[in-house]
């Protein structure tokens, strides 16, 4: 199976599936200690690289829960509870390494309810590695050498369209991409579009397992420490001839997951220039870029329908792989314009890669499970342009950001002078390493992460690790709410680095947040260092917010061994009300018509809009390449005129995109020369 060269247009074959049939009354031993019931089954596969299970059926009653993790407890899995399969009755469980694991399932009782937990399926991976040392991900690093990870551009349409893409493990065997995608519709759906190729039954939809924001910290950044994942999904419409499936994730993506439904473009127009996003063999998002229009083509292969794909002729940045399939393509406005069948596109030669045309995906058939207009425009309004939506825009537009450092304060450290070592916020010759700050919130609300101003960020070992905290309130830190342990190579320096911690927290009143360093080398010489900022010092000992930990109590700051002095820490929390998805608009049945003069223009260009009365307005212009050249935000402009001057714009083609309250609009401008 490693010798062969796996096709793009089939999914990424990395584990071989194996049937079985392992439950309490056959496999495994069982274990009563106290009040519980604890069933353990120890399973292994000779030469396995990782070893995944599929859990069915799988009917835990409350109070149960169970682990996966593999023979060093180095990678754990869990804890799964009843909830965990949204009443589907079977569970997919992410791989973990090697050639052993252990299922080690929990239940309240002096016995285990018939039909309650069992495995059907147990699947040996030939192809994953481990490359560093505690990488956390098998198939980290694996994209070829041209790949450009997401976060080496900055780009806003790029890092939006991001936050819609998953990567698919698909029935414990395969890797595939696909994206969360927008409808007309009054009511939240999370639809999934991918390739049919990808996920062909409800059996594979009900197996796969969605992971979201998969991606490197920053450009050429290291692997994650932490992976979001959500299990389980609805097949709703599927087609071979065009190659596309959509499904209905079973559970809501949570607000830490940040997800954006993309939006779409099913019109006859052709892109001025695309983008996709993908998980090449199943590593971190990449980003590819074709700077040209693709091309109405046929697949180069039988059996799909005729001038149903877009051709891209040669990417300009990045190429696909297996493991991209179902990958989405967007344009130049970052919508959505297909997905990827296949194509012969590589590093050496990134020519002629073929996505479905998504157009064509809405026109195919007239049954409801065979084209996408039920399921994307379930309000019937005839829509060929839809906005991206932003589940979770209310919530954030109404959070706080809650700290005691200045916005102006750009924060410093001290750096201990010899024979002393260290930072006087990181580990030092004092002793110190853990630091707490506390954050004066009142009322009720829920923490949604963290933002820290790292000063300092430097390892020796990728064990070498920060432990971060959030802590109750009252004169110091108190109990533990929360806590969450990223690698020092995840973090860098002169950066604001924001920690979620898979949840928001919820809380009352004040509390602290703060962090411990871990390095694998003793204590005891110059170490490297993570350390986050402190303010300039406060007039007031009074003021000071920032606390160290001195191994056996909590301090304030004033009472540093080394550099007392009332300062704030640059840690701030990022706070909401609540992470109620707020009610919908009813979808615009008709749009008021946009006009754009003139149109080619040289120094100043309009919009007018006569029909309707708009309270928020937002216009976005790019060039061909998706740089956004000019965006502003504006009140109570229509019904009436909006003109921007643009006299030091290069002459060329653009794109605008006009967001009228709920309303989007978007066309070409062509700019000519100033005479």
């Amino acid at each position: 199976m490693r010798s062969l060269e796996q096709p793009k247009d089939q999914p990424f074959r990395f584990a071989i599936p194996v049937e079985v049939s392992l439950d309490p009354t056959n496999s495994g031993f069982m274990i009563r200690r106290g009040e519980e019931t604890v069933w353990v089954l120890p399973v292994s596969s000779k030469g396995a690289l990782s070893l995944n299970l599929i859990l069915s059926p799988y009917n835990l009653p409350d109070g149960a829960y169970i682990y996966v993790y593999d023979q060093e407890r180095q990678i754990v899995r869990g804890a799964f509870t009843g909830e965990s399969a949204s009443g589907t009755g079977t569970l997919p469980v992410m791989p973990v390494p090697g050639d052993r694991l252990v299922l080690e399932c929990h239940f309240p009782g002096t016995s285990i309810p018939p039909r309650a937990i069992g495995v059907n399926q147990v699947a040996h991976d030939f192809l994953g590695i481990f490359g560093m040392e505690e990488t956390k991900d098998l198939y980290y690093g694996r994209g070829d050498n041209c790949e450009i990870d997401l976060n080496c551009s900055t780009n806003t349409n790029y890092l939006k369209a991001s936050r819609s893409v998953v990567r698919l493990l698909v029935a414990g065997s395969e890797l595939c991409t696909g994206v969360l995608v927008n409808n007309t519709g009054n009511e939240y759906k999370a639809y999934i579009l991918t390739a049919n190729h990808c996920i062909e039954s409800q059996t594979h939809a009900l197996n796969t397992i969605f992971v979201f924001n998969y991606r490197s910290p920053f450009c050429d950044g290291p692997d994650m420490t932490n992976m979001y994942t959500l299990t389980g999904s609805a097949l709703k419409a599927t087609n071979p001839e065009i190659d596309f499936t959509l499904v209905e994730l079973n559970q809501f993506p949570s607000l830490v997951l940040r997800p954006y439904f993309s939006g779409w473009d099913i019109t006859s127009s052709t892109p001025a220039n695309t983008f996709t996003l993908h998980h090449p063999e199943g590593d971190v998002m990449k980003l590819s870029i074709d700077d040209n229009p693709p091309i109405s083509s046929s697949y180069p292969v039988e059996g799909f329908v005729s001038s149903g794909f877009w051709r891209i002729l040669r990417w300009e940045m990045g190429t696909t792989e297996k493991g991209s399939s179902g990958a989405p393509l967007f344009d130049q406005n970052g919508r959505l314009r297909g997905t990827l069948t296949g194509g012969a596109a590589t590093c050496t030669d990134p020519s002629n890669d073929y996505y479905a045309k998504l157009t064509r995906m809405f026109t195919i058939s007239s049954v409801p499970s065979a084209h996408l207009r039920p399921w994307l425009d379930p309000a019937a309004t005839g829509a060929t342009l839809v906005s991206g939506r932003d589940p979770y825009g209310y919530n954030l537009s109404r959070s706080d950001t809650i700290g005691g450092i200045p916005k102006t304060d750009p924060g410093t450290t001290d750096t201990y002078t010899s024979p002393g070592w260290g930072l006087s916020t990181g580990n030092n010759s004092d002793g110190l390493i853990r630091y707490a700050e506390y954050i004066p919130f009142s009322g009720t609300g829920e923490i949604a992460w963290l933002r820290l101003q790292v000063a300092a960020s430097s390892y020796l070992s990728d064990a070498d690790s920060v432990r971060f905290y959030i802590w109750g309130g009252g004169t110091q830190p108190g109990s533990v709410l929360a806590t969450k342990r990223l690698r020092v190579n995840e973090t860098r320096g002169g950066n604001v680095l924001e920690v979620d911690f898979g949840r928001t927290i919820k809380v009352t009143g004040p509390f602290y947040a703060g962090y411990s360093v871990f390095y694998r080398s003793p204590l005891n010489q110059p170490q490297p260092q993570f350390a986050v900022a402190r303010s300039t010092p406060w007039p007031s000992s009074a003021q000071n917010t920032a606390y160290f930990h001195d191994g056996s109590s909590w301090r304030p700051f004033i009472q540093h061994p080394s550099y007392p002095m009332p300062v704030s820490l640059g840690i701030k929390a990022v706070m909401v009300e609540n992470t109620v998805l707020n009610e919908l608009e009813e979808p615009e049945q008709g749009m008021a018509e946009l006009t754009v003069f003139p149109n080619p223009f040289n120094s100043e260009i309009s919009f007018r809009l006569t029909e309707r009365g708009v309270t928020e307005t937002s216009l976005m212009i790019f060039d061909n390449t998706g740089r956004v050249v000019s965006a502003g935000e504006y009140r109570n402009i229509f019904p009436g005129v909006l003109t921007l001057e643009l006299p030091g714009l290069a002459p060329g083609i653009y794109h605008y995109g006009l967001r009228a309250d709920t309303v989007l609009y978007s066309g070409t401008l062509i700019k000519t020369e100033t005479r």
